[in-house]
């Protein structure tokens, strides 16, 4: 965190590769979902990095569905992560991707009635 500025996370983030389901809601045609790779997650939110920052626009309302790979699940108890979401912001990262492209940092606020999804153990 760069020195004087202020933390608001609200929650404890993991480091995690998940797959990350997103989609554009609230407008006339919302479009298919979109596929990316999440870099990190809490209970507020998801973070992640694209080259596509056109896809996105601060606070845009999202659908978001984050499936949490098995072996991640002793750090973050569930399977799923999914309901509405807004784009926080989105920043440009300094450079360094391969043949210069450009990528953008994206977080995503979960929404209050984000849904919770957990494995039910097998039973033995």
């Amino acid at each position: 965190m760069e020195q004087g500025s202020v933390e608001r996370r609200r929650g404890r983030r993991v480091d995690l590769q998940a797959p990350l389901l997103i989609r554009r809601i609230g407008t006339r045609e919302p479009g298919p979902f979109k596929e990316e790779t999440v870099a990190n997650i809490s209970l507020a939110g998801v973070y992640f990095e694209t080259e596509q920052p056109d896809s996105y626009t601060a606070n845009d309302v999202m659908m978001t569905s984050v499936s949490i790979p098995e072996a991640q699940r002793r750090e973050f108890p569930f399977t799923r992560l999914a309901g509405r979401s807004r784009v926080a912001w989105i920043k440009e990262l300094p450079p360094g991707a391969p043949e210069g492209r450009k990528r953008f940092g994206v977080a995503i606020e979960f929404g209050n009635n984000v849904t919770a999804l957990t494995a039910i153990p097998p039973r033995g």
